[in-house]
């Protein structure tokens, strides 16, 4: 039971606190409110700028110049995933490498690659490839022709007998 000091001081808290929620309570409701910011509306003024719709010199060298990147990020993204998948193996992947990148080859090569790929047979132990790109140089391009000349440096990781026994090589592959 509560002795009626504490009783007293308990109701004096409750009565300030209740007197403190009615004030905020009251402030909040009747302050006044933020007027609203009327903007007017700015007049769209367009004007009108003669352009020639020749190009000119330098758009042509820009656009030459554009088409000539493209063309060597396409040659080297084909370098790339050729050299790569080409110059890996797995004895256990019976010669899927050169498989994927049969529509990479010429016709003449794909023949070879075909009769290759028909007559090889796996190695019995176990023997690994791995191929990484390390740089790519387009050597020369002939539009005309349709071919490119391409300098493909890779690192060649080999493993023979075993995974762990891995011997690196770097190679140049033109």
């Amino acid at each position: 039971m509560m002795s009626p000091r504490t009783r007293r001081n308990l109701l004096v808290v409750l009565l300030v606190l209740l007197a403190l929620l009615i004030a905020f309570l009251l402030w909040w409701f009747l302050r006044p409110k933020a007027a609203p910011v009327v903007v007017p509306p700015t007049p769209n003024v367009t004007q009108t700028i003669p352009t020639s719709t020749k190009p000119t010199i330098s758009d042509v060298r820009q656009q030459e110049a554009a088409q000539e990147r493209v063309s060597t990020a396409s040659l080297q993204t084909a370098s790339k995933i050729f050299a790569e998948r080409y110059g890996s193996y797995s004895a256990e992947a019976n010669f899927a490498n050169l498989t994927d990148v049969l529509p990479l080859m010429t016709d003449a090569f794909a023949k070879e690659t075909r009769a290759y790929v028909a007559t090889a047979t796996p190695p019995t132990e176990y023997y690994a490839v791995t191929t990484h790109v390390v740089t790519i140089a387009v050597d020369g391009e002939d539009d005309a022709a349709g071919t490119a000349r391409v300098t493909v440096t890779t690192q060649r990781e080999e493993a023979k007998g075993n995974v762990q026994d891995v011997s690196v090589r770097y190679q140049d592959l033109v």
